[in-house]
């Protein structure tokens, strides 16, 4: 059975038009206001972007939600999971950095108008195992023990690339984001007992490269930070006691250095897994207790996990909403095939460039992996449909958009008395004859880049 996705460009012409209210225009049509009852307890799950990421989701889109979500009588805050460990120096793998990092791209209590809720603990072990209802990989997965206290959950995603999941949409901001970090190796199978970490050989042809570089080298920090000292580097040799491995995932990010050896069918397998724990999470939750937005905005060709962004490989879309996560994400796959490529974008660069030439799996998959794989498995483990009905909502103008303490009375009558004693007479500031530079002078082109040098040349 199809399912209803409601959408609004991204053009604008007034208030109404502008990003955060169409977000929540798309909302209310998708059926926010008859989910949430006064009292609820409403977690409004985002991703809060990776240090140095610029293009996560703007805060205000997000507080523009929450104060629906309090319009209708319910208590938000915005939640989230701390990353697994994925690298040396990441700034969202404890609840103290991830708050950090969330005040830097401005998301904090006082700019949300809510609490901002780190769901898993302050390493991300506080969770609780979750069966998966038909896995295409997965038995069961390990939810954020803090997601369990809300009554409902609006997930509100920036839909773009990813280079594991292939895209990131709404599937990929639950069966990741709000996975523990137990969960998030779980997805990954790096935790698999015949393709998981245990199971890896090292690649000593690559730790004889890193092991020449200037000290503390890579293989150094290897030895030295692994928490139960599984690692031994002697004779130019790197060894791995894998009986003292406790699978913390620290060493993980090693895998994307070629240190490690792993199994030909580890990386396809990711897609897959992020659906399957996603459907174990909508199914302990309650379908009818969540409802998806995405934001198919800055659509970069990776994820907002990563500490940089590259280059929007298309056009901006607009917002998405529906009551299912499979709908919704097939429904911005499908926008974003339907047009070009943003000139010097990685899809240009490749050659997809042209609609229809499946870029998220060119130019985002680490692997070249299927862009369908992620909404395929959805669909066979039971998480939603792939089909669905697009349903063109319309922005209007309404009073709740407007700032809110000029909503019911104007500006003008708020401050007439402080303008009474207020005057905004410049004196004798201009020229009596304008322009002095006509109008024809001021349209020419004027000159500009006499040539162009390398920093090296500077």
């Amino acid at each position: 059975m199809a399912s209803k996705v409601y959408y609004l460009n991204d053009r604008a012409s007034g208030l109404p038009d502008s990003i955060p209210f169409k977000g929540v225009r798309v909302l209310r049509d998708a059926g926010l206001e008859s989910m949430i009852k006064p009292g609820d307890k409403v977690g409004i799950k985002v991703h809060l972007g990776e240090w140095g990421n610029a293009l996560n989701l703007r805060p205000h889109w997000v507080s523009a939600i929450a104060d629906e979500v309090k319009r209708l009588g319910g208590k938000p805050a915005v939640v989230e999971t701390n990353v697994a460990v994925y690298g040396e120096a990441l700034g969202r793998c404890t609840t103290e950095d991830h708050l950090k990092t969330a005040a830097v791209h401005g998301f904090t209590e006082e700019t949300m108008g809510c609490p901002i809720v780190i769901c898993d603990g302050d390493y991300g072990v506080d969770d609780v195992q979750v069966p998966v209802p038909n896995g295409v990989y997965m038995k069961y997965s390990f939810i954020g023990k803090g997601f369990l206290d809300f009554d409902k959950i609006i997930v509100v995603t920036h839909f773009k690339g990813h280079p594991m999941g292939v895209f990131g949409g709404s599937m990929k901001n639950v069966g990741i984001g709000m996975s523990s970090a137990r969960g998030k190796y779980a997805v990954h199978n790096i935790s698999h007992p015949e393709m998981g970490i245990k199971t890896w050989e090292i690649n000593q042809d690559a730790v004889k490269g890193y092991s020449q570089a200037p000290h503390p080298n890579i293989i150094d920090r290897t030895v030295s930070t692994c928490p139960t000292g599984a690692f031994t580097y002697e004779n130019g040799i790197l060894s791995r006691d894998k009986s003292k491995c406790r699978q913390c995932g620290y060493c993980f990010a090693r895998l994307f250095q070629g240190i490690y050896q792993f199994p030909a069918e580890l990386v396809p397998s990711w897609p897959a897994g992020i659906s399957d724990a996603a459907c174990a999470y909508i199914n302990a939750i309650g379908k009818d207790n969540m409802i998806f937005l995405n934001y198919a905005m800055d659509i970069t060709p990776q994820c907002d996990c990563g500490n940089c962004h590259d280059r929007s490989m298309i056009p901006n879309l607009g917002v998405f909403a529906s009551r299912d996560a499979v709908a919704v994400d097939m429904a911005c796959i499908e926008a974003a095939e339907a047009v070009s490529a943003t000139p010097g974008s990685v899809a240009d660069e490749y050659g997809f460039g042209e609609p229809n030439t499946e870029r998220f799996t060119n130019c985002s998959s680490m692997a070249k992996i299927s862009q369908w794989a992620q909404i395929n498995a959805s669909v066979y483990n039971g998480t939603g449909s792939s089909e669905y009905v697009l349903v063109d909502s319309k922005a209007t103008p309404c009073k709740d958009f407007e700032f809110p303490r000029y909503r019911d009375i104007t500006y003008m009558e708020v401050h007439k008395e402080a303008y009474a004693h207020i005057t905004m007479d410049p004196g004798d500031y201009a020229y009596s004859k304008l322009p002095r530079l006509d109008m024809g002078e001021q349209s020419k082109k004027p000159k500009g880049k006499v040539k162009e040098i390398s920093i090296e040349d500077d």
